[in-house]
């Protein structure tokens, strides 16, 4: 059993989460109270969990190995001003695998101290980065109409599923989600006009992805072509083709022959029924009967079953506002789904966390549509004279 940490070394990163979310706060919201309200409650999660609540109960084998390895990295003084420099340790360190987790770990060592809260506490800075460029990215798509952006903005913050993940255990599944997030405001500046400015975005972060979890861009390629072939008119539709044929097809000359194979015996080797992976995808895990290691996710299971009919809700009013980007971000949840329905590798809730932007903002848009639906019904108008065009 691991100890609680001592409130000294927790100061300065509950300092720096607590900053961070005034600062992001302030910036969507512009209310003194609320703004005060999340950064308190951000970062004394994080106080009181690591201060009196942390026992190592809730942690994993790979979560000590990246800290190992993290720590190893930071004693041979690896950090990001060297990056190109330490590519041999960063290598030998990742074993064949992506390393730059490790690296990550290595940085928060070199912020926060040696302990299994200073990558934790990257997590949580990580978070607010998120909910600040969801709320930029749902504002800009007007999936979000802007009298509802503080209330989008604390959803996203404080929202069960990805406070738990960026919390309690050392994962990079909160790192990931960042460059989801990141990969879908390259996929709206596209659709916006401004081609450069993504391009220049998508590749960034696609070269990041290559060496934390490959396969992701390749996903978004592919939604990409289908968005294109089946829901784009006009000219957008083969700028969107070419795009991503382009990006599909430099991913697999990155990945080569040896890799284009190792990722089809990877795939074929454990394909599951499509149907009941689908729904272990889906309902995973069941709100308190979780193993004990996993007992941090029977509350935000339960809201996440309690929210189906929001989120599927918010699917369907997504679809129906006919842009572009509202295409794709259903067609890219999508694809990922089916990913998951076949891959049984993938079915746990842990990679579930990548897709959480877009989950999130389905139970958000769906549960304004009912609150609207429900309005309009107590007023005397007819449902369905909820314009699909117009944000909710």
């Amino acid at each position: 059993m691991q100890p609680a940490f001592d409130i000294g070394v927790l100061a300065g990163p509950t300092a720096l989460i607590f900053l961070a979310v005034l600062v992001a706060a302030w910036r969507i919201t512009r209310s003194p109270w609320l703004t005060c309200c999340l950064a308190v409650t951000k970062a004394g999660v994080f106080l009181i969990y690591y201060g009196w609540g942390f026992d190592g109960s809730f942690t994993f084998l790979d979560d000590w190995t990246y800290l190992e390895r993290g720590s190893a990295l930071h004693a041979e003084g690896v950090g990001l001003g060297n990056v190109i420099d330490s590519l041999p340790l960063l290598l030998a360190a990742g074993e064949g695998n992506p390393f730059l987790y490790y690296l990550h770990n290595a940085v928060a060592i070199d912020w926060f101290g040696d302990g299994y809260y200073a990558p934790v506490a990257m997590n949580v800075l990580t978070s607010v980065a998120i909910a600040w460029l969801a709320t930029r990215l749902v504002l800009a798509e007007r999936l979000c109409p802007a009298r509802s952006a503080a209330l989008y903005f604390s959803f996203i913050l404080l929202h069960p599923d990805i406070t738990a993940w960026s919390t309690v255990m050392n994962g990079k599944d909160t790192l990931v989600l960042l460059l989801h997030v990141l990969l879908l405001t390259a996929v709206s500046f596209f659709l916006r006009g401004w081609r450069w400015r993504a391009l220049l975005l998508a590749a960034g972060t696609v070269g990041v992805l290559l060496f934390l979890r490959f396969y992701v861009p390749l996903m978004f390629a592919l939604a990409l072509a289908i968005t294109a072939a089946l829901q784009v008119r006009g000219a957008t539709r083969w700028r969107l083709l070419g795009l991503s044929l382009v990006g599909l097809a430099g991913l697999a000359w990155n990945l080569g022959s040896e890799g284009i194979g190792f990722v089809r015996e990877t795939l074929l080797a454990d394909l599951v029924n499509p149907l009941e992976g689908f729904l272990r995808f889906l309902l995973t895990p069941i709100p308190f009967n979780t193993e004990p290691a996993y007992a941090f996710l029977n509350f935000p299971a339960l809201l996440h079953w309690l929210l189906m009919p929001a989120t599927l809700l918010g699917v369907w009013q997504t679809y129906r506002f006919g842009t572009p980007f509202a295409r794709y971000l259903v067609t890219y949840a999508a694809v990922f789904a089916a990913l998951y329905a076949v891959y049984g590798e993938l079915q746990g809730p842990r990679h579930r966390l990548q897709l959480d932007f877009a989950w999130a903002t389905f139970q958000f848009v769906g549960l304004r549509a009912a609150l609207r639906l429900a309005s309009m019904k107590r007023n005397g108008h007819r449902p369905h004279a909820l314009n699909p065009g117009t944000p909710v």
